[in-house]
């Protein structure tokens, strides 16, 4: 019996490598089709923003639809339905590197969510 918690902690922490370690900012079904190379958030008195660098590591082009979503302190969205809340589409060519930067849509922000999507 004492070899199940071991193998629980053991099969805890390969989950979560495999999650990488985005997976708090970064989702959706377009993240297997890049590699996150860094998150980083800049937060100003009255801002938040946020810069992710995506690479394509693939010999073929890759199109992608991604969106910001801003949250507050307590985790709710902040500003949907906005146009900081919109799809944008992303063409990276084979090996390119891409830098996604927004800005929060209010000083209230406090976290920010990228989904991405892949396009076919």
């Amino acid at each position: 019996m004492k070899r199940f918690p071991i193998f629980a902690a053991l099969a805890a922490l390969a989950l979560a490598g495999c999650a990488g370690p985005y997976a708090d900012h970064v989702s959706g079904p377009g993240v297997d089709a890049v590699t996150l190379m860094d998150v980083r958030t800049i937060r100003e008195p009255n801002s938040l923003s946020a810069q992710v660098t995506l690479r394509n590591d693939d010999s073929d082009p890759l199109r992608l639809r991604y969106r910001f979503t801003w949250l507050d302190a307590a985790g709710l969205a902040v500003g949907t339905g906005t146009p900081t809340d919109a799809w944008m589409t992303l063409s990276l060519a084979p090996y390119e590197i891409r830098y996604l930067r927004a800005t929060a849509p209010s000083g209230d922000c406090a976290d920010f969510r990228l989904y991405l999507q892949e396009l076919e």
